[in-house]
């Protein structure tokens, strides 16, 4: 199997599957007098990469610290720089300009003059800094680059989600849409009008990023539900929707009762959403929260005696 991936890994190497990130222009430092070439480039500073880029909890960084990037490959954290050695997210690998350059008869070129040729070590890890394999490759820009940030891949995927409040179900309907009234100590039922992945969960979706994804997966903790008089439910299930057959009992699971006075109260139902993610050897969780409002009618019954 290791000998499959290496043939594989050589292929992508080789052939250039991935798009380069952007890059300044290398500059010259000794040209070819006859052929005019760029023989020798200016090494420029180390590209900067952000800090911890290993696995963790919440995102965190790995083993290594500072410097520690992710090979999406062997799904191993890799030292960024090592000498004058880069990483490149993009080729999976450790890059630095070949110096001296190739001339342009050489076949690694392939006709082009522009651009660079550039060294493509694998085997370079946090343990062992020296590379076993080699390949050189062309690239207009230099190639070196970390991986995109797990965190905004995660987000990416939460919002192709479409979470939203709950539309909420409750005895007596709504005062503003149906004009009903409820009466003082009839229990009033608390449910999940429109459950669905994107009101209740549990609900999966991926971001990509060239070779890189992160997945998330996300479920709603708990509703709490504020009566509009002091007291808050919370209710870890959707609730059971009410039917008339139950006349006037109570909730088996979520609901409320109204003893204190007529009037009307403005409810509100807050759904709390917890999601989990992973990807690029890191993972986290995302707490998100959604609040839906809307009016009840109390009224008291009155006894007329004549």
């Amino acid at each position: 199997m290791r000998w499959l991936i290496g043939v594989l890994l050589l292929g992508w190497l080789l052939t250039g599957v991935f798009a380069l990130p952007a890059s300044a222009e290398p500059e010259c430092e000794v040209y070819d007098d006859r052929s005019g070439q760029c023989r020798i480039f200016v090494m420029p500073p180390p590209p900067e990469y952000s800090p911890g880029e290993g696995g963790g909890e919440d995102g965190g960084g790995g083993s290594g610290g500072e410097n520690v990037c992710w090979d999406w490959v062997q799904e191993a954290e890799v030292a960024c720089v090592v000498g004058t050695f880069y990483w490149s997210s993009s080729w999976a690998c450790h890059t630095k300009y070949a110096d001296p350059q190739p001339g342009w008869s050489d076949p690694v070129w392939s006709g082009r003059t522009d651009g660079a040729i550039y060294e493509c070590a694998r085997g370079v890890t946090l343990t062992d800094p020296l590379g076993t394999s080699s390949v050189q490759r062309w690239a207009p820009e230099p190639p070196w680059g970390a991986p995109p940030d797990p965190r905004q891949l995660a987000e990416q995927a939460v919002e192709s989600m479409q979470l939203r409040a709950i539309d909420i179900g409750v005895t007596p309907l709504p005062y503003p849409e149906t004009g009903n009234i409820g009466l003082v100590g009839l229990p009033q039922w608390l449910w999940v009008e429109d459950q669905s992945p994107s009101t209740w969960g549990p609900i999966t979706r991926t971001a990509t990023s060239g070779p890189y994804s992160v997945t998330a997966t996300g479920t709603v903790d708990r509703i709490e539900w504020d009566m509009g008089d002091g007291q808050v439910i919370v209710c870890d299930i959707p609730g059971t929707p009410y039917q008339e057959s139950f006349m006037d009992s109570p909730s088996p699971d979520c609901g409320h009762d109204y003893y204190e006075e007529d009037g009307f109260y403005d409810v509100s139902a807050t759904s709390y959403w917890v999601i989990q993610w992973a990807g690029l050897g890191q993972s986290g969780t995302i707490e998100l929260d959604f609040t839906q409002t809307t009016q009840l009618a109390i009224g008291e019954v009155q006894v007329i005696t004549q």
